[in-house]
């Protein structure tokens, strides 16, 4: 809906003085312009508020590990040995719930109950005006970050788009993964 800039009353005297009546007409539409952006920002104040409670709440007892640009990671550590299991959810149209959703419903659950000690999941960060100079090899270097705070070697279950960025890694750096597991 489209609001005309109006003018007050108490203006509309110096609308009789035509070199006034620019400053008149410019006055208006700064208040309009000022009402407007105060109404954005009340906007994107709500909008960060109700997008606070979609940050994704993982089922399974888990802790974050690293705090990094692109992504959190998420460390589901057990006691034990072996070489760890890294999970790189999809990076655009999901957050890490689609891998931990709830119990009874997570792919994560099932690997825990069934002998890997080591688990951790990637949750990458939504997009944000600053990340729009990053590239995929951003993306794909903090994921090496990720590994290397494992220990070094893991294997890789990659889900969806996460598949792409963990089959890229092996191929880039076959050293740091023990196994690679794609999944659609």
């Amino acid at each position: 809906m489209s609001r005309k800039a109006s003018i007050k009353t108490s203006e509309r005297s110096w609308l009789s003085v035509p070199a006034f009546c620019p400053l008149a007409i410019a006055q208006a539409l700064l208040e309009e312009s000022s009402e407007l952006y105060a109404r954005n920002v009340r906007l994107i104040d709500e909008e960060i508020r109700s997008r606070a409670d979609l940050r994704s709440k993982l089922a399974m007892v888990n802790q974050i590990r690293l705090d990094l640009r692109t992504m959190m990671l998420q460390d589901y550590a057990k006691p034990g040995e072996g070489v760890p299991t890294l999970v790189v959810a999809p990076y655009a149209g999901h957050t890490a719930m689609i891998a931990d959703y709830h119990t009874g419903q997570s792919l994560i659950e099932t690997p825990l109950a069934n002998g890997i000690d080591h688990l951790a999941l990637t949750d990458w960060k939504l997009a944000t005006p600053d990340m729009k100079v990053l590239e995929i090899d951003n993306y794909l270097a903090e994921l090496v970050v990720a590994i290397d705070d494992l220990g070094g070697r893991v294997n890789l279950v990659g889900l969806c788009q996460g598949g792409w960025a963990s089959a890229m890694v092996t191929a880039r750096f076959p050293g740091k993964v023990a196994k690679l597991v794609l999944a659609d």
